[in-house]
Order: C-alpha cells, then sequence, then structure tokens
C-alpha cells in the first residue's frame, strides 16, 4: 500500500488518536518529538502504546515519530509492539542513528512475539549534516522511505521566502537518491499553512510534479487534499493500464518493441511509473 496522507498527532492527546483516522488519513503519525512537552512524554508514550495495540485503527497505518538520542531509543523501548507499522526518527545525521533505533526495534520485536522486520524506518533529513551523509542513511536497514523536514532544514541552511522553489534543488536530490538505492520516492514535506487550503492544495499540486508520493500533513483539513492530489482519476489508471498492457504484449510476441497511444516507445521507466498509477489506485480506492 502507497500511503497518500501522513497526520501526524501529538502523542499525548489519545482523544485525537482515532479521529485522525476518521479523517481518512492513510497514515496516523503520533508524535513524541515537537508536539509533546518535556513533563509529558512518559505518559505519551503509554498512551501511544496502548492505542497502537488495542485501539481501532480501521484501514490507517500507526506510525510513530520519536525523540533524538537516548530518549528517543526509551521511546521504541516503550512503543514498538503489534500495531506499529514503522517509527519515524527526527533529524537523523548519520547512518549510525538507523542502526542505533534498528538494533532497540529488534529486541522488542524479538520480546514482544513479533515478526523480525515488521517495524519499517522513515528518517527525516532535516540538516544540512544529513543531506551530506544521504548516501549512508538511504540504505540504512529498514529503510523504506525518506521525508524532508524542511522548516528545520531551511533554518538551518539560512533560507527564507518561496520554500517551494529555493528547496526544489535538495527536493530532487533526495528523489534521486531514493529511487537509485530503490526505495519509496520521498514523502511530501509538511505546509503550516492549513487556513489557506487552495494555497495548499497547489503546493502539494507540485511536490506531486516533483516526484514525491503522498505528503504529510499537521491539520486534518489538510488530509482531504493530499488524497484526492495522489489519487489517480479514471483517465491516468486507463492510461495505465493500456501502457502496460501494450508493453505485455511486446514481450508474448517476442516483437521487443511496445509503443504507447501516443506514438512513444515504452521503456522501463515509463512502465514503473504506470504501475505507482496502479498502485496508489489500489491504495486509495480499490480500482483495477
Amino acid at each position: 500500500m502507497i500511503v497518500r496522507s501522513w497526520l501526524y498527532v501529538p502523542g499525548d492527546r489519545p482523544e485525537r488518536f482515532s479521529k485522525a483516522v476518521e479523517k481518512g488519513a492513510d497514515a496516523v503519525v503520533l508524535d513524541l518529538e515537537d508536539a509533546v512537552s518535556a513533563d509529558k512524554k512518559e505518559a505519551a508514550r503509554e498512551f501511544v502504546a496502548d492505542w497502537a495495540r488495542d485501539g481501532d485503527h480501521g484501514s490507517a497505518q500507526v506510525w510513530v515519530r520519536v525523540n533524538q538520542g537516548a530518549l528517543g531509543l526509551d521511546d521504541l523501548r516503550a512503543v514498538v509492539g503489534p500495531g506499529i507499522s514503522g517509527v519515524c526518527l527526527p533529524k537523523v545525521d548519520s547512518v549510525a542513528t538507523v542502526v542505533d533505533a534498528v538494533e532497540v526495534i529488534e529486541a522488542a520485536e524479538l520480546q514482544r512475539g513479533m515478526d523480525r522486520g515488521s517495524v519499517a524506518v522513515v528518517p527525516l533529513i532535516e540538516s544540512a549534516v544529513g543531506l551530506a551523509n544521504l548516501g549512508g542513511i538511504i540504505r540504512g536497514p529498514r529503510v523504506v522511505q525518506l521525508q524532508v523536514g524542511e522548516v528545520d532544514l531551511a533554518g538551518d541552511l539560512g533560507l527564507s521566502g518561496d520554500v517551494d522553489q529555493h528547496l526544489s534543488p535538495i527536493r530532487s536530490a533526495i528523489l534521486v537518491a531514493s529511487v537509485a538505492a530503490g526505495i519509496s520516492p520521498p514523502v511530501g514535506p509538511v505546509s503550516t499553512e492549513f487556513r489557506n487550503l487552495e494555497a495548499f492544495a497547489e503546493s502539494t499540486r507540485i511536490v506531486r510534479e516533483q516526484g514525491f508520493v503522498g505528503r504529510a500533513c499537521i491539520h486534518p483539513d489538510q488530509v482531504t487534499l493530499v488524497n484526492a492530489a495522489f489519487t489517480p482519476d479514471a483517465a491516468e489508471i486507463e492510461a495505465a493500464h493500456s501502457l502496460l498492457d501494450r508493453l505485455a504484449a511486446s514481450i508474448r510476441d517476442g516483437s521487443g518493441i511496445a509503443i504507447a497511444e501516443d506514438g512513444r516507445m515504452i521503456d522501463e521507466a515509463s512502465a514503473r511509473a504506470a504501475r505507482r498509477v496502479l498502485e496508489l489506485a489500489r491504495s486509495s480506492t480499490g480500482q483495477e
């Protein structure tokens, strides 16, 4: 399943967990980091672990964003258990952070009778150092996708103004690194724009056109727009089926050459794009 919308929810607000599912988010990210004050982090761990284990998640995946350093490793020991799809690691500057986290995750899986490898890892790239070490981070154990923490990253780089424009080269670099490493394209960054939803929708369109798949949300009103942006329409689905059917036919008849309806030659890159359209369709509407 491709996750279109990742809705962050404060880990110390358990009354909001199920509401996030009701909003239609594909993944609910229970946040133990920025959204929780220091005096509430221990209680938040308990709320998160209890709901992940026993709560009604519907069809949504449950992810947890932990804290940095030793505090984050303690978070993992407390929350990794049945019901958790994966963890988001904040401000990852080197692959060592991923390795340390996975060691704790594996121990928790073993302790709680879970299948080894059932909990995935998504690092957040939020600094110049993280960008410089991207090649190692992206090949870390259990890394399935990256997120970009653009608020912190822009601050670290001293950027201001039009973030979509100024960070475009960096977004492209992270996309290229992800595809080259064979993992999913990165998750689109959060936006603090939740009042002007028209502006948010336009920003999300840009994110999709830049090759990102899905987007992180910090407000429930953003979820519907993100889901819509990353849900293929009937024409896109039909075109994807046609392209893959033509490719399959060329393989069956041994011609070795497949031509799309628009006259272009079909290569593996275009086939991958078509498969992604159909996977998004399955994830969002069940269409084939």
